[in-house]
């Protein structure tokens, strides 16, 4: 991706490029973020950290926050965040705030780009770079797919030009024939791309990584369910579906290492995430008073 001609995205024309560095290893974050440009306007230099988001989650802003202080340490200038989503829904705004006593005490504000509000030709007037992403655009046609590939074709150096008509091609399919992109898209330029085949390689390792995944919890769910038919058969038939119905692999362990040192009403309670009730006392009916008042016949 030619991360700079996204540049009149977010309000950095103008700006000279000083360094483009994607992806960059935030230790802290131990991830790697997607692009970064460092640049220059008016004698001052800043970082443009640029994210792509194909689905908004509630967890980003504090994401994003953790990446950009990073970002700040590494790089010792100012970072400012732009996320482009690639696909509704998306916020508006992204900030992450913390709160104490009902009071905003510190707040990180991201800039926010949602492609699909783009008109095609603003992304076909960004250069190959931005081309490459006209079908995420709302009102895309195949006319326009074929704009981008010819800018593409024109604007890109050849190794480049493969890798991003690839991405126009795979953004493309499943709104049009093989037959209509193979008019406007050259297929031998797409071949030249090893682009599909990483992507491949990336989904199979995914794949994988969850297969792994599933397997321990399936383990450790099998090997929590059985401690508790063994150490706690009284309690054990109200507990086994909550057990079964839990996926996550740290609570599953978690309730296995304290099987054995915990009662069944203990170990219910963990499971649950209830407190045992305690016991109500009923306090015995006081005797009646006498009345100290004497009756008049």
């Amino acid at each position: 991706m030619r991360s700079r001609d996204l540049l009149p995205l977010t309000n950095d024309a103008g700006a000279k490029v000083v360094l483009v560095a994607n992806p960059v290893n935030v230790q802290a974050a131990k991830r790697a973020v997607d692009f970064v440009i460092c640049m220059r306007r008016g004698g001052e230099d800043y970082v443009r950290h640029l994210e792509f988001q194909s689905k908004h989650r509630p967890d980003l802003a504090r994401r994003f926050f953790e990446y950009a202080s990073a970002l700040v340490r590494h790089y010792k200038r100012p970072v400012l965040t732009t996320v482009i989503y690639v696909r509704s829904p998306a916020p508006s705004e992204l900030v992450y705030r913390q709160v104490l006593a009902g009071r905003v005490v510190n707040q990180w504000r991201f800039d926010v780009v949602r492609l699909w509000e783009q008109p095609p030709e603003r992304l076909l007037a960004l250069g190959p770079g931005g081309a490459a992403l006209v079908p995420l655009c709302a009102g895309a046609t195949l006319p326009h797919v074929a704009a981008a590939s010819r800018k593409i074709q024109r604007g890109a150096p050849p190794a480049r030009a493969s890798d991003l008509l690839a991405i126009l091609q795979m953004l493309s399919e499943g709104r049009y024939t093989a037959r209509q992109l193979a008019q406007v898209i050259p297929e031998e330029v797409v071949m030249a791309s090893n682009l599909l085949e990483r992507v491949t390689e990336l989904k199979r390792a995914e794949w994988l990584a969850r297969g792994e995944a599933r397997g321990r919890t399936e383990e450790a769910r099998s090997t929590c369910a059985r401690l508790t038919k063994v150490l706690h058969p009284a309690v054990a038939p109200r507990l086994l579906p909550v057990i079964e119905a839990c996926s996550e692999l740290s609570r599953l362990r978690r309730w296995t290492d304290r099987a054995a040192r915990l009662s069944d009403a203990e170990f219910a309670s963990l499971v649950t995430g209830h407190h045992a009730a305690r016991p109500t006392r009923r306090r015995a009916p006081r005797p009646a008073r006498k009345s100290t008042r004497s009756g008049k016949s």
